[in-house]
């Protein structure tokens, strides 16, 4: 997914022949949305760029009712835990990687509207 919604982007710079730079295109969309600029370092790679890693996550026992019951399950065991993938950001915070992902799909989605 991040690869897809990073090659949107060059879609709709594609799509946008007054937009002059594909970079600066790009960096522009950047900057409206944190998501998009997370994506855009993700699928660029790089020695400080975000990666993905899967980590126990707890989860409270307020939450158990929204959990698969592949994931209660797997909580049961796990002292309250499940994997999930996170992206680790240079500043060694976590992020779930659906969240992000989510955020900037309707970035994206935002500003082909924009586009008409």
């Amino acid at each position: 997914m991040v690869m897809l919604a990073d090659g949107f982007a060059d879609r709709l710079f594609e799509a946008a022949p007054e937009a002059g730079d594909r970079l600066v295109f790009r960096d522009g969309l950047a900057a409206a949305s944190p998501a998009l600029g997370t994506v855009f370092a993700l699928a660029g790679g790089g020695p400080a760029a975000p990666h993905l890693v899967t980590e126990a996550v707890e989860v409270p026992l307020a939450d158990y009712g929204q959990l698969s019951v592949a994931d209660f399950m797997v909580s049961l065991y796990n002292g309250h835990t499940v994997q999930r993938v996170l992206i680790a950001l240079p500043d060694g915070t976590r992020q779930p990687v659906h969240d992000m992902l989510d955020a900037a799909i309707a970035a994206l989605d935002e500003q082909m509207q924009k586009a008409g």
